[in-house]
């Protein structure tokens, strides 16, 4: 960025209008340069020697397309694309000169927070040029971003291993006082970061490599003379001056840790901790008014008015916020069991006096302790209000006076643990139980969790039911009554159904609708040696309630689920042999899909390859499952996205001050071509409601927009865990949860299992072997939890 701005600053004749260069390899020109085709130019950035670049002609922008495709005369194409890409660039420009950026967001120390560890959260503004119904507008939104703190870098590295910055610096970081594995973990947090250093009075940035084993002190090296210096004498020399911490010494071409200051301004794209997301999430809640409010502040900071690079190109921008026009949907009827129903009210209702429309029967139960100060009357609590809840949803078969096995949290055999609690039943009762009640520590409790899952869900087939120690004792009959929402779920039971006037011609049982989400997560930041995994979650019911899922790992960062006919397959057969065992329907086979797909980001590019890719293999899947292909719907669900509404000053918000839950935008700032709507389908708690936005990408249904908005604001409200509407539809919710779970499929004492989620980076031909590896040795759901929702 530097570069290209004085290389048009020290050719003013030539630059005369300014271009926007994106930081890659496009620099996007309101005119065309004078020197023709193409052109070198040597551009001093003050360096020792001269930056060349080379400039070259590559196209010539038409920005009438764009007039043609916003008024929905042409669809979407590379020219509009490349079109889109000049404004954002543009756009940008101005407040990237003087701020950090990343992505389009750009951020300033307005508002920060102390995350802890050296990291702090600093406050951004995020804007992009979108097209819209007849016009362009511009999403403007806040956005937060992790920071390394600046200053001192001994004092950064105090801090980070959780020492005072005012601490005695030797005695946590000379040479002789790191051991090796917390000279790793430094390492890893410093590796790369910018420090300045002082050398004759002038300033130079380096990025750090390494930390030495030895200090300064001890560190030597050979001189012209023949001789040999140690670094600490090197700098005396240097410097005239000793140094005051000679036992600390970091390999930026070795330069003493006290000499180094880390440079404000970059960005922390590590991992953060549970403790550090916490913060994050903090920071970035903001009731509506606030948020907004905030925006407004934003605006002055982008100067749209005042920036060069858009007066050169000719865009105007009006940066009061727009008004537009929504709808609220009616809210859908819940039915209960014994046919009552609930009309919920602000995207939540209470389900006193209600029970579940179709529970399951416990067969046998027992409770695991972890917790060494969950006392005898802390048990009778417990087993008092588990009969007691599950008696009044209707749950039967929990008995009043269920086993108890005590274990300490320590040793990992959790799952002989819960084989030892099967034979106690056993003996107990004359039957194993189908689930495990786990109480866990209230803290540290993170490993015994993922290893009791993946005992309970992959090698012994039992449903397993955790809750923490506290809330265990504190619980009352609505904390109850909730645990029993996931119980009678994981054992195969269906909580609520939406009233068949709800959803439409969904549950005609004519032509039988099977509702499918899917979602693919891929590995944290700097993560290149782990697989993404992918699941599918599939509807079993006419009463769309009950799902199924499968899950795959695949390729690092690989977008497209690769297995998806595989997947689809296996969902479609449990969905027909349900229908037929279980419903006793003669035509078990489904005649629609409603595919929701998660984890695709906005653009054209993304879309067209879902349609080629996987819309090919759902029909595959058909094939060869052997049944006609069904009429598929085809929707991208997207979450991560920056637009906001905010209801006008007295209009109609709920207690949080967000739009009511029900909001549809389907006009205005929608696509001008294709099928697409926001949708605010729950209630707000804390801080601003992120609407999901609704991409149709194929609608071989030929649903009406209204048909579609109302059936998918319906499904939020039966998520089978929660007495409120979620933000997205359950089986992309469900899909989300299954591939966070996907992670701890492998043997948590083997080499890839949670405890080795921060092993090193290797070279890319060793990565990828890994990749296929973890693929191979991929643990896959147990047959018997794999029938029912074991991912409440």
């Amino acid at each position: 960025m530097e570069i290209i701005r004085k290389m048009q600053e020290q050719n003013p004749t030539i630059f005369t209008k300014r271009g926007s260069y994106d930081g890659r390899k496009n620099l996007y020109s309101p005119i065309k340069y004078s020197f023709g085709n193409q052109a070198q130019y040597e551009v001093d950035d003050g360096g020792r020697n001269p930056r060349r670049v080379r400039i070259q002609f590559a196209a010539l922008i038409n920005p009438s397309s764009t007039t043609e495709y916003i008024e929905g005369r042409m669809s979407h194409d590379e020219q509009i694309l490349t079109t889109l890409n000049a404004y954002n660039v543009a756009i940008r420009m101005q407040p990237i000169q003087d701020h950090p950026f990343n992505a389009r967001s750009f951020f300033t120390r307005a508002e920060t927070k102390d995350m802890g560890r050296s990291v702090e959260l600093w406050r951004g503004f995020f804007q992009s040029v979108r097209p819209a119904i007849g016009k362009m507008v511009i999403n403007v939104d806040i956005s937060s971003a992790a920071f390394y703190k600046s200053g001192p870098l001994i004092k950064v590295c105090l801090e980070y291993l959780g020492r005072s910055p005012e601490g005695d610096p030797v005695q946590f970081l000379s040479a002789n006082r790191l051991d090796a594995r917390t000279r790793r973990d430094l390492l890893k947090f410093i590796r790369n970061l910018n420090v300045r250093t002082q050398r004759n009075g002038e300033a130079r940035v380096r990025a750090i490599k390494d930390i030495n084993e030895k200090g300064a002190d001890t560190l030597m090296f050979s001189t012209d003379d023949g001789g040999s210096m140690s670094v600490q004498a090197w700098f005396r020399k240097e410097t005239g001056r000793p140094l005051r911490y000679p036992s600390l010494l970091s390999k930026t071409a070795w330069v003493p840790l006290e000499l180094c200051d880390v440079v404000p301004g970059q960005f922390y794209r590590k991992t953060l901790t549970p403790d550090q997301t916490k913060h994050m999430v903090e920071f970035s809640t903001l009731r509506p008014d606030a948020r907004l409010r905030n925006i407004r502040n934003g605006l002055q900071q982008l100067s749209y008015g005042n920036s060069a690079y858009l007066q050169d190109f000719g865009i105007n921008v009006d940066a009061n916020p727009m008004t537009i026009k929504g709808r609220i949907l009616p809210t859908p009827t819940l039915v209960y069991g014994r046919n009552s129903t609930i009309m919920p009210r602000d995207g939540q209702w209470n389900m006193r006096d209600k029970m579940l429309y179709r529970p399951e029967r416990i067969t046998g139960c027992a409770i695991l302790i972890y917790d060494g100060r969950f006392r005898a009357d802390n048990e009778k609590h417990l087993k008092d209000s588990l009969h007691a809840a599950c008696q009044a949803v209707g749950i039967q078969g929990m008995p009043p006076d269920p086993p108890i096995l005590r274990k300490n949290a320590t040793g990992g055999q959790y799952w002989n643990h819960i084989k030892e609690l099967g034979i106690l039943h056993k003996q107990v009762k004359g039957t194993m139980p189908n689930l495990i009640i786990v109480v866990l520590p209230d803290f540290g409790n993170e490993d015994i969790y993922v290893r009791i899952k993946n005992a309970g869900d992959i090698r012994i087939g039992v449903a397993t039911q955790c809750l923490k120690s506290m809330k265990c004792v504190k619980g009352n009959m609505q904390y109850y009554a909730n645990v029993c929402l996931k119980i009678n779920a994981k054992l195969g039971g269906i909580n609520v159904i939406p009233r068949r006037d709800s959803v439409g011609f969904v549950r005609d049982v004519a032509d039988p609708t099977m509702i499918i989400g899917a979602d693919v997560m891929h590995p944290g930041p700097g993560q290149s040696v782990r697989p993404s995994y992918a699941a599918v979650v599939g509807s079993v019911d006419t009463e769309i309630s009950k799902y199924i899922a499968v899950s795959r790992a695949q390729g690092c960062r690989v977008e497209m689920i690769e297995d998806l006919a595989d997947m689809v397959a296996h969902i479609i057969r449990k969905y027909m042999q349900y229908r037929k065992d279980v419903e006793k329907s003669a035509n078990p086979a489904p005649r629609r899909i409603l595919f929701y797909r998660d984890g695709i980001s906005e653009g054209m590019g993304q879309f067209r390859e879902c349609k080629e890719v996987e819309v090919s293999a759902i029909f595959k899947a058909c094939d060869r499952v052997g049944i006609p292909r069904p009429k598929l719907t085809f929707i991208v669900v997207g979450k991560r996205h920056h637009v906001r509404f905010f209801p006008p000053p007295g209009g109609s918000s709920d207690r949080s001050g967000n739009a009511p839950a029900g909001l549809v935008i389907d006009r205005e700032i929608t696509s001008p071509v294709e099928f697409d709507f926001y949708l605010q389908s729950h209630g707000g708690l804390l801080g601003t409601s992120r609407s999901a936005h609704y991409n149709v990408l194929v609608d071989q249904n030929g649903f009406m927009p209204d048909e579609l908005q109302r059936l998918s604001f319906s499904l939020c409200h039966v998520y089978a865990r929660a007495t409120r509407s979620v933000s997205i539809v359950p089986p992309v919710y469900y899909a989300d949860t299954v591939c966070a779970r996907a992670k701890h499929h492998y043997d948590p004492d083997g080499a890839y299992g949670a405890a080795s989620d921060s092993m090193s980076q290797v070279t890319t031909t060793a990565g990828a072997d890994q990749v296929d590896t973890m693929r191979r040795q991929y643990q896959p759901i147990h047959p018997n939890t794999g029938q029912h929702m074991y991912f409440q």
